[in-house]
């Protein structure tokens, strides 16, 4: 199947890359939030998985070196971004937390707003640096200028991402560890992102997106409890009462961990059907 799209390769491309550009120029030197970071990580991490998969139809080189600068901002993203996500976890489950574990779980909460200080201030320069400008003004021209008359071919774009995706669950043994786990999500990430450069041409792409969606957002919970489990561990001698509410929350993300072992199969078997498949 060859897309028929607004302006056929330019068209998609603008549709399919031009809001992750939209995001990565939101996220600005002097208006840095948790919002505009996650909105940029995930922008980043979206347009390096489409210009890899795009190299099947424009062949390799076609973006220089652009993937590489993405992953040059898209760390220092990361850095503030684990911290976020880690502090609103631990908020979440201090809510219903007794006042011994509240008040010491605060102390475990100044040290991940100490530990984001020094990754801020990273990202803050970073973003005001004129290699990020450049890098933003480049993901532009990449966009605006494809290859002439290439069709792109759903089948040949999301496939090597599908069958990625196969060969990483396939390959898990009964009980899979952590970093297993993870490897997956990585797949399902990256399969969903280049089925997500077809939104625009037909609803099958619609349908598998949600569904790879649900694949992630359940493998997400895992890891983000994986991340939080470890993060408390280093927090064990700091303290009986800080000590003591490490031990309470991490023996609830280690329920949460367990829980969401096994959870995002359900998701796996509706996206392995094959009507979720559209190319």
């Amino acid at each position: 199947m060859v897309v028929e799209a607004r302006g056929g390769a330019a068209g998609l491309l603008h549709d399919a890359l031009g809001s992750s550009l939209e995001r990565l120029r939101a996220c600005r030197a002097d208006a840095v939030t948790p919002a505009t970071v996650h909105q940029a990580r995930v922008a980043t991490r979206r347009l390096r998985a489409n210009l890899k998969d795009l190299r099947a139809v424009f062949g390799d080189g076609w973006d220089g070196d652009v993937r590489q600068e993405l992953a040059w901002i898209g760390g220092l993203l990361g850095g503030v971004r684990d911290a976020d996500v880690l502090e609103v976890a631990l908020e979440a489950e201090l809510e219903g937390a007794d006042d011994r574990v509240s008040r010491a779980g605060g102390v475990l909460l100044s040290e991940v707003r100490r530990d984001r200080i020094r990754p801020l201030e990273e990202l803050i320069y970073g973003l005001g640096h004129p290699r990020f400008a450049a890098l933003v003004d480049r993901v532009a021209a990449v966009i605006d200028a494809p290859p002439p008359d290439v069709d792109i071919v759903p089948a040949i774009v999301v496939s090597p991402a599908w069958r990625g995706l196969k060969r990483a669950v396939r390959a898990l043994p009964p009980e899979p560890s952590d970093v297993e786990l993870h490897a997956v999500r990585i797949a399902t990430k990256r399969a969903r992102y280049a089925a997500e450069m077809f939104l625009t041409v037909g609803p099958g792409a619609r349908r598998f997106t949600r569904r790879a969606g649900r694949m992630q957002d359940a493998l997400g919970r895992h890891q983000d409890a994986v991340v939080a489990v470890a993060w408390l561990r280093t927090r064990a001698g700091t303290g009986p009462n800080v000590a003591f509410s490490a031990g309470w929350l991490t023996s609830r993300f280690e329920a949460a961990r367990d829980a969401d072992r096994q959870s995002w199969r359900g998701p796996w078997e509706a996206l392995a059907r094959p009507e979720a498949r559209f190319w």
